[in-house]
């Protein structure tokens, strides 16, 4: 499973990731990078390459494209 699914299974269950972020047990640049890995799955199904998803998103969140890619690999890897 990885970070992504994780994150995505577990953000509005009881005791989740939401709450996990207002105990400060987990910091809020995780539910950031969720929203960044999820736009760039968003352009990626609809048809992108994996470098225009990534201009793309950095061009939404106003980040440059190396944390994109950087944010993309923790979010691709396995728990």
């Amino acid at each position: 499973m990885t970070r992504f699914e994780f994150i995505n299974q577990n953000i509005l269950t009881p005791n989740g990731i939401k709450d996990q972020i207002k105990a400060g047990i987990i910091s809020i640049t995780v539910l950031r990078h969720f929203e960044i890995y999820s736009r760039f799955d968003y352009y990626r199904k609809a048809g992108n390459n994996v470098s225009t998803s990534i201009f793309n998103v950095s061009e939404d969140f106003g980040v440059i494209e190396g944390t994109v890619y950087k944010i993309k690999k923790s979010m691709e890897s396995e728990l």
